[in-house]
């Protein structure tokens, strides 16, 4: 089921940015200089505008992951401090459970008193 969910959604989105690149081979320049203008030109350069667009919606894409990585920080480090005082707990219980089961008497113990009765 999810290899042919994979399909239905992979194979359509691939023929897009296909068609995408294709339809857009035209070359833009791109000026890394936030205030054009006088005789001084800043950096530039001349790229695919296809590759300008899908490189800039792959660099939203991993600025976007990263925001919410890091906003999702202090949840982590809560989920974090809760295993381990889960298993804090389990080791504990674990432990008042084996010594319970110490102090009862034994089995045997208990059918020789009966026996004695």
């Amino acid at each position: 089921m999810r290899s042919l969910l994979r399909v239905f959604v992979f194979v359509p989105l691939g023929l897009l940015i296909l068609f995408f690149a294709l339809a857009n081979r035209g070359s833009v320049r791109i000026s890394l200089d936030p205030f054009p203008g006088g005789g001084l030109t800043g950096p530039s350069f001349e790229a695919p505008l296809f590759l300008v667009v899908l490189t800039s919606a792959a660099l939203g894409v991993i600025a976007g992951g990263a925001s919410s990585w890091l906003s999702h920080r202090r949840v982590r480090r809560v989920a974090k401090r809760a295993l381990a005082e889960a298993a804090k707990a389990k080791e504990e219980v674990e432990q008042l459970r084996r010594q319970a089961l110490a102090s009862l008497p034994s089995a045997s113990g208990q059918n020789t008193a009966r026996q004695r009765n």
